[in-house]
Parts: structure tokens; sequence; C-alpha cells
């Protein structure tokens, strides 16, 4: 809505300016007389003429429309501009001055004008036409018929000086009233009037020519000016009637929006001046007597809003009392809503609900601080319209709150959908209808949106694994026996993997849990970068993961991701700052193998435990003849459990033999299960001994057994160089923070030298944290105890670890020495780590050695030591103490 402007002070007091206008009529006066002097003769001498003119005059005086122009000015119409043409061509100049002074004196008689805006206006006009008239006179007297070009020239001229003069006269004289620029006034005259004026000067100059030349078109012209008069009056009317329209628009919309009742007040008086393009708008009691030139409307009981002093004065149309009565009627309602308001905000400010009420027109007329929140508009909400700010939708559709307005009814929902712009926010409402006299409707909103979280929440844990976030065996066992149905209706095939890491518990044990879950992430991460979207991953407990692949062709396609996965576990990963290497075990069933999920399920074990007890790292494709192998396995566990307490377990001994002087310098020791069935093998129960945690109780006899031999054996034969014998130390063992004072331990117990006592190492244990294996084997090393990485090559072997790792000795795998003299690789590479080793000062061990031809190879390549079948099996104690008490003795050159 438009300001009105601040008042600046006047330049001129009443008195000056009644000074000025008396002076203006006073000129006006002087110039007609000489006007008449100088016109001589020529006065009144066409007296119908002259009299034509001054009618016409007269009656665009007497009739003005009242036009009120987009920039504010008010004015009344009529066509001076266009008389004064034909006046200049056919009258002399006192003719003129008289012809527009008697139109301008009945004009302003008839607008009731004060005397003094009378003689001004009646001053200002004859002197402008006198100025216009002799600014013609200066181009050309000549105005005969027919017109020459020089006088079409000077009428226009002289229009265009009359319509200067005249705009400069009206504006300047009101600046100087207000105390505003006149140069500005002028500026905004011409603004909203100029091109009217222009045309009509031109109308004029072409009807003074028509008429000046052809008399009898004077009717014609008359018609043609009344028209253009009319259409000009009837598009700024239309106008006017838009702008006004837009401005009550406005002002209902300020009046609305306001949040108290003195800001509705004035919002309303100010919306009133604007409307109606009044001066005063007040506030008065209905008792107080009407005035003169006032319209009135009722606000309430106690409160009429009245308006006067209409600009230009004139009459209050009917439109213009029906703008006012709308304007109050909204006032009205503002009011009530205001003063409910300041009741409703004194209670609802400090709640967390969202509080907001609607009027009829669905206008928001309150919104507490948490609804303005809420509703994206921290300016606050107050006078716009609710659908443009939101909307609410309920599982049955729309909410429509137009429909509960002036009701007594209410609708409630727990669970509803806001709409703000581009956000979705969960609710609850209620919304109630407000009957008269405040109709509208009361809307309170709570934000759901952390309930709905945590019913999210609890949904998701429900079904899904919160460490990894992948669905738990609740929700895989329901997405397999939704594809299971597929299988009996369709004819599909789906898959199932069932997924185990290797020595998890190795991981767990050593590191710490934080660092188990972390790796478990990591491999939850792999297993889905492995698989299709349409594909389920899901974590069953502990380190075990199921896969379900539907919609499969044939199960070479569960093959091919099983190798995949794998492939992409075995990568070495950094977890929490270590690097880990790790392996896992596969079992592949498909719905060819089964028609229920548990039978599925058990294929899939099955065929899992097959992989991990063939040594991990594969996969294995569920066989029947394998199904009975879960239930063996627990009975080996039960079995294994009750040979440690019972003491079934024996120590054999394999000689590992000097290849040059052939003598016994050491033995490893091997564990042997004599059970009641019979002996079993370690190939047999070390893995599930692994897997159990029982390898650690193992292990631990183990070496305390083969150190009380070894140690009554040198007791036993002092003439005999002192034995050294290896014994293997599982990953889990190794990894334990504990394994060094627990060697010592045991060499105290038994008095071994720890000259003679060497622990041999696979290079998995060895891997599986570089930095912690390097101070255990030192701290071992201090202890005087030989180190030896066991099975050299068939792990994580890279030469570069000889010389990082402080250990004694290396023991070539069997693979290698199986392949000397056939396999060119293989027997390069005994060349190199036997040289690197030699280097190093590391000593190498060859086991696996079989035949006569690998023993000389191994001897000719320089490997000091040998191990297997060839010198001698694994033997009992007193078999294998019988050979090396009984080997002829070595006569050794000193140095």
């Amino acid at each position: 809505m438009r300001q009105t402007p601040a008042r600046t002070r006047r330049v001129l007091s009443p008195s000056g300016l009644t000074a000025l206008c008396l002076a203006v009529g006073v000129a006006a006066a002087a110039a007609t007389v000489g006007a008449a002097f100088l016109g001589g003769t020529t006065a009144f001498t066409h007296p119908v003429t002259f009299a034509v003119l001054t009618l016409l005059l007269v009656y665009t005086h007497l009739r003005p429309t009242r036009l009120v122009h987009r920039h504010g000015s008010v004015e009344s119409d009529h066509l001076d501009e266009a008389l004064l043409p034909p006046m200049i061509l056919m009258l002399g100049p006192f003719d003129v001055a008289v012809a527009v002074l008697v139109a301008t004196v009945a004009g302003n008689l008839a607008a009731r004008r004060t005397p003094i805006k009378t003689v001004f206006n009646v001053g200002q006009t004859v002197l402008a036409s006198l100025a216009g008239y002799a600014a013609a006179g200066l181009i050309t007297s000549d105005t005969s018929a027919p017109v020459s070009g020089a006088a079409l020239v000077a009428c226009g001229v002289g229009g265009l000086v009359f319509a200067l003069a005249s705009s400069l006269a009206v504006a300047g004289i009101v600046r100087l009233a207000v105390g505003e620029p006149v140069l500005a006034g002028l500026w905004d005259q011409w603004r909203t009037r100029g091109l009217a004026s222009f045309g009509a000067l031109l109308l004029g100059v072409v009807a003074g020519v028509v008429v000046r030349d052809h008399p009898g078109a004077a009717v014609l012209a008359i018609a043609l000016g009344w028209t253009i008069e009319a259409a000009y009056v009837a598009v700024v009317v239309q106008r006017q009637g838009r702008l006004a329209a837009e401005a009550l628009q406005m002002g209902v919309v300020a009046v609305r929006s306001s949040g108290d009742p003195d800001a509705v007040r004035e919002h309303l008086l100010a919306a009133a001046r604007e409307v109606l393009h009044a001066d005063v708008a007040t506030y008065v009691s209905p008792q107080e007597p009407r005035v003169s030139g006032e319209l009135r409307v009722e606000i309430d009981e106690e409160t009429d809003l009245r308006v006067t002093d209409r600009v230009g004065g004139g009459t209050w149309l009917d439109a213009e009392r029906d703008a006012l009565t709308t304007l109050a009627n909204v006032g009205a309602e503002a009011l009530r809503n205001a003063k409910l308001l300041a009741h409703m905000t004194a209670i609802t400010d400090g709640q967390s609900e969202s509080v907001l009420a609607l009027d009829s027109a669905g206008v928001i007329t309150f919104a507490n601080p948490a609804a303005c929140a809420l509703l994206r508009h921290p300016d606050g909400l107050l006078g716009q319209v609710a659908d443009d700010v939101f909307s609410i939708e309920r599982s049955s559709g729309g909410l429509q709150l137009s429909a509960l307005s002036g009701s007594d009814k209410s609708v409630r929902d727990e669970d509803a959908v806001l709409r703000v712009a581009d956000n979705r926010i969960p609710v609850a409402f209620t919304a109630a209808g407000l009957p008269a006299p405040h109709t509208g409707v009361a809307l309170v909103l709570h934000d759901i949106t952390e309930r709905k979280s945590f019913e999210e929440k609890l949904s998701f844990l429900a079904f899904h694994d919160p460490l990894t976030c992948l669905p738990n065996r609740r929700l895989f066992q329901d997405r397999v026996e939704h594809a299971l149905v597929r299988v009996r209706r369709h004819k599909s095939r789906h898959a199932l993997l069932v997924f185990d890491l290797d020595r998890f518990k190795l991981i767990n044990d050593s590191y710490g849990h934080p660092i188990g879950d972390d790796l478990l992430v990591h491999v939850a991460s792999v297993l889905r970068r492995n698989l299709r979207p349409e594909d389920t991953c899901a974590r069953l407990g502990g380190d075990e993961f199921a896969i379900l692949l539907e919609d499969i062709v044939d199960p070479q396609q569960a093959v091919i991701v099983a190798e995949r996965i794998l492939a992409d576990v075995a990568k070495a990963s950094v977890i929490g700052g270590h690097e880990v290497f790790v392996s896992a075990s596969i079992g592949v069933a498909t719905t060819d193998h089964a028609d229920s999920l548990e039978s599925l399920v058990a294929a899939a074990d099955t065929a899992m435990y097959v992989a991990k007890s063939a040594g991990g790292g594969s996969f294995r494709l569920f066989a029947p003849a394998a199904a009975e192998d879960p239930r063996a396995r627990l009975e080996l566990e039960a079995a294994l459990r009750r040979a440690l307490d019972d003491g079934e377990f024996e120590l054999y001994y394999q000689p590992v033999v000097d290849t040059v002087t052939n003598e016994i310098v050491g033995a490893e020791a091997l564990v042997r299960w004599n059970s009641a069935g019979g002996v079993v093998t370690p190939l047999q129960f070390i893995r599930v001994a692994e897997e159990t945690g029982l390898i650690v109780r193992l292990d631990a006899w183990v070496l305390e057994e083969a150190c009380r031999q070894t140690r009554e054996w040198t007791i036993a034969h002092p003439e005999r160089t002192p034995l050294k014998v290896n014994v293997n130390l599982s990953a889990l063992q190794f990894s334990r923070s504990s394994v060094v004072a627990e060697v010592a331990d045991i060499l105290r117990r038994t008095g071994l030298p720890p000259q003679q006592l060497c622990l041999e190492i696979t290079e998995t244990g060895m891997m599986t944290d570089t930095e912690l294996t390097i101070t255990t084997l030192e701290e071992l090393k201090a202890l005087g105890v030989g180190v030896a990485i066991d099975d050299f090559g068939t792990g994580y072997s890279s030469l570069s670890y000889l010389k990082r790792f402080p250990v004694d000795i290396v023991k070539i795998d069997r693979s290698f020495t199986a392949g000397l003299g056939q396999n060119l690789v293989d027997s390069e590479i005994l060349v190199a780590v036997v040289r690197l080793a030699a280097a190093c000062n590391i000593t190498v061990v060859a086991e696996g050695v079989e035949t006569v031809e690998q023993r000389r190879a191994l001897a000719e390549l320089g490997c000091p030591l040998i191990q297997g079948y060839l010198i001698a099996k694994p033997q009992p104690a007193s078999t294998f103490a019988d050979a090396w008490r009984t080997q002829p003795p070595v006569h050794r050159q000193s140095a």
C-alpha cells in the first residue's frame, strides 16, 4: 500500500497564497484589457463563431470528470487544448480571453470552489490562453482561409504554450503551498496528462483548419471531439477502477495481516485514505453529528469509520461507498481476530504445538511462534492464505479446512503429512470449526518427526543388524521363504551362500572387539559391492553372513559370485591402523538341493564346513554325500575336549638332518591323538581345535611335553650334541599377549635351555599384524629361543620378510621341494631363498624331502638342513630317541 509522504513546511503562508492568487487575477484582468486595446476593431467581429466556441468551452468546464491518476494527482478533465487552436484561427485575442474567462468562471462556480481558488483558476487560464495566442502571433498573424503551413505551426505552438503555462501555474501554486519542488510538480503533472493534452492539441489544430476552410464541418468536428473526450475518460476511469480495486485488495491484506488492535485501526485508516482518495479518515462515535461532504460506515456498535475531504472535491460515488463498506467489514473482522489473537498469544507462545487460526476466507489470523517455525515462516504468517503456505495430506486424501469453517465439527488424525513447499513433515493434528461470530478454523499441529524416526529406527532394528545395517536372520529368512514360494509357483532357481570368516576369533582376541567390529563392517561392504541390487546379503550372527541370489540360470552363477567374493575379501585391508589379511569359507546350495528354509540353510552350512575343513579360503558347492559332516564335526569337538582332559595326546618326532654330515641335529614335535577308535591325524582335529579355541590348551601341552622330553634326553646322553626341538605354535597362541611369558614359564619349569627350543610359526600367523609380530619375535629372541617361519612360500611370502623379521630358520614348504629338478620355477625360488637366507644369517630347512635326487640337489644348492620321509616319518618318542642315540658320532674339525 502506497504510503502518504510526510508533509513539509509551507513555503507561503495562507495570506501569502491569497495575495498571490489575487495578483494572478489582477494580471489576467490587465492582460484582457490589453488584449481589447491591441485587438482594436477585431473584437467580436465573428459573433456566431465566438458564441459557438464559448458555449463549447463552457460545456467542457461544466461537465468535468474527476480523474485520479496512477501518480496520485486528481484533475477535472476538459478539452481546453482542443478548443484553443480554432480560437486562434477564428477569433481575436480579446475574444479568446473573454471566452476562456466565461468558461472558467462557469466551471469553478459549478464545482463550488472558493472565491480565491476561482480567482486563481480564472486568472491562470486567461493568462495561459493569451500567452498561447501571443506565441502564435509571433510566428504568423495571417490566419485567413485557406490556412497556411505557418498558421498550422502557429496554432500548435500556441496550444502547447497554453498547456505548459497552465500546468506550470497549477503545479507551482500547489507546490508553493506544501513546500515541494515546482519543477517536480510540473513533471508529475505532465506524466499524468501530457499525452492526453498533446492529443487534444492535435485534434484542435486539425478541427480548426477544417472548420476554418469548411465551416459546414463544424458539426463533425464537435462530434469527433466529444467522442475522443468520452473515450479518454472511459479509459482513464477504467484504469482508475482497476487501481482502486488493487488498492482495496492491498488494503484488505494489510488490515488482515495486522497482529494487534491498534495496528488494525491504523492500517484501516490508511487504507480508507488510499482507496477513496480522501485527505482525512477518522473513527467517530455513531452519535456524533454528520458533517458536510463525509462518507461514513459502521465498524461496530460503538465505532463508525468516517472519511472527509474528497481529493478534487465533488460528491462520493456508490463505488466508493461500497469500497469503504468492504474495508469496514474487513476491519471489523480483523479487530475481532486481533482481540482474540491477544488472548491466544498469551496462552500459546510457550507451547511446542503449532497453533493457527484461519478466518472464513482461509486467511491466517493467528500463528504462534511454533507454527511460524514449523511452516518455515520465521517472520510471521498473519494475512497469508493458508492454502498458499501449506496443505495437509491424510491416508483418506487431502484435508479441506474450508469445509470446517463456520461449523462445530472437528477432525483429528495422529498420522498425517504436512506439505510446506517441497518439504514433507509428519504431523498429528486437530482441526476444529469456529462458529459465528468468529467464523473460521482453529488448527493445532504437532510435529511427530522424532516419533516417526524412532518408529522407523525400531522397525529397522527389528529386521536389520545394527552393526553392519544388513538384513538380520529374521528378514533374511522371510525373503528366502518368499523365494521358495516363487520356486514352487514359477519353477525358478535361487542360490544360498553361507559365508564364514576364517580365524575371526584370532583377530578378535588379538586386537579386541572394536577392531573385530570394524572388520565385520568392512566385510559387509565387500559383500554388498559384489552383489546385484536384487540380491540379499544378511548377517546371521558373529562372523557368519548369508547371501540369497535370486533367479539364477544355473549353479555356475553362484560359483562365480563366490569366487569373486573370496578374491575381494582376501585383499589386504587396513582396519584401525592395522594391516589385516583375512580369508573366508563359503558354502553354496541351490533350491535344486532343498525345498524348505531349514533344508536349504543346512545344505549351505554343510558345504561351508567342508570348505573350512579343507583349510579355508575356498568355497564348496553342496554335495549330498557331505550332509552328515556337521554332526560328525560336533561329535569330534566333544571327543577333543575329553581327550585334553584324559591325556589322550602323544608327541611324535620327525628328525631334522644336516645335509653334509647326515647327523640328526633336531626334531619337529608333532601331536597325535590316540583315541579309543585309533590314532587321529592332525588334519582331522587341528582345524576343529582352532575354531573352538581348544588349540590354546593343546599348544601349551605340546610345548611343555616337547621341552620336558628334550631336557630328559639331554640329561640322559651328555655325550651327544644337545638336540634342538622344533614346536609348532598356532596363530591364535602366537597372537596372545601372554605368549612370551608362557614360553618363559615352561622353559623354567622343564629346565630346558632356551637355545634348544625353536618355535615354528606359519607365514599366515605372522602376517596378521606385522608390527606386533616383530615385537613378539624380538621378545622371544631376547629369551634365547629360536624362531622359524614354517611352510615358507604358501602364504603371503615376500623375500623382504627374511630381512624384516628377526627369525633364525626358514622352513621351505614341501610344494617347492617336490618340484625340485622338475619345475624350473621351483628350483629358482629355492636358489633365491637359500642365497638370501645365507646372506641374512638365517638357516634354511627344506621340508618334504622324499627322494635321493631331491636330497642331492638340495646339498648342491647349499641347503644345510632337510626333513622328510626320506630321512624318517614322524616317530614315537622312544623310536626317535633310539635313532638319535645310536647314530655314529660326528667328528667336527675345530676352526
